[in-house]
């Protein structure tokens, strides 16, 4: 897993005891940017704790030991987003701000125009029906991915259709156990990180013969190999600005896919055609 931050957050984020473990991670999230250069003896008594307790820690969050830890860290943190740098100086924060959200404001307005005729509707309808005649749909992906994914899964389930979207990465392992040739799998990963952090993840969905489906804005030859279908969204993780567009492409295309399905399955159905 070569994404700390995020692994570290799903893990305070699911993890239901504030317990040794718990301790470790909030430690190394609050000096983010210091793992490469920690030394495992002064972490371990920072926390209260052992060396050996790290190393067990760290095995659990995916990594061998606390070195391998640190040198994937090193790639995670100088992997950081590109912070707003304003076009000529301001001389209070008010200005900025003024000016954060006039840009802010009219990138979201050229990401909606982009939008306009982007969704590929025979694709997507691809999609809702592979969901449609499953027996088992499991969503695969972590943070912004996996909450629309959820809000997904509820509207489903009020048109009745049950899918699983776990939010913690090693339920989302254990819910394999369950996938089969009449599964679909939907991966959520719009820049491709989840994929390239969730080897063995990604290796055990491939050979569960379920039906892989990719949402991404990537279009890395090596993704395209790991799905049966992949649909490609509008944007880009982070543009010069520091903003992330795929977030608004990720909510424009659950939003039309749900209300496709509808018109697709669920008003069929109640109306008896």
């Amino acid at each position: 897993m070569k994404d700390i931050i995020f692994r570290l957050l799903d893990f305070i984020n699911n993890h239901k005891t504030r317990d040794t473990n718990y301790t470790i991670a909030l430690a190394l999230l609050r000096d983010v940017y210091k793992i490469p250069d920690m030394n495992i003896s002064a972490l371990a008594d920072s926390c209260f704790t052992s060396p050996a307790a790290v190393t067990r820690f760290c095995r659990r969050i995916g990594y061998k030991n606390f070195q391998e830890f640190k040198d994937y860290a090193k790639i995670s943190v100088m992997d950081a987003a590109p912070a707003f740098q304003p076009g000529q100086k301001k001389e209070n924060s008010e200005q900025i701000g003024e000016l954060l959200q006039k840009v802010l404001y009219e990138k979201i307005v050229g990401w909606l125009k982009a939008s306009e005729n982007v969704i590929d509707v025979q694709k997507v309808q691809e999609i809702m029906e592979c969901i449609h005649r499953a027996n088992k749909v499991s969503f695969y992906g972590t943070q912004l991915s996996q909450a629309i994914a959820q809000d997904f899964q509820f509207r489903l389930v009020r048109l009745g259709k049950f899918v699983s979207a776990y939010s913690d990465v090693q339920e989302q392992k254990a819910d394999m156990a369950d996938l089969d040739e009449y599964s679909v799998a939907v991966v959520v990963s719009p820049s491709g990180r989840f994929i390239a952090g969730n080897e063995e993840l990604m290796r055990q969905l491939l050979e569960s013969r379920a039906k892989v489906i990719l949402i991404t804005h990537n279009r890395d030859a090596n993704l395209l190999n790991k799905a049966n279908i992949v649909y490609y969204l509008n944007g880009d993780s982070h543009d010069k600005t520091g903003f992330s567009s795929e977030r608004f492409s990720l909510m424009y295309f659950f939003d039309f896919a749900i209300a496709y399905y509808q018109e697709l399955f669920y008003n069929k159905e109640t109306n008896g055609n």
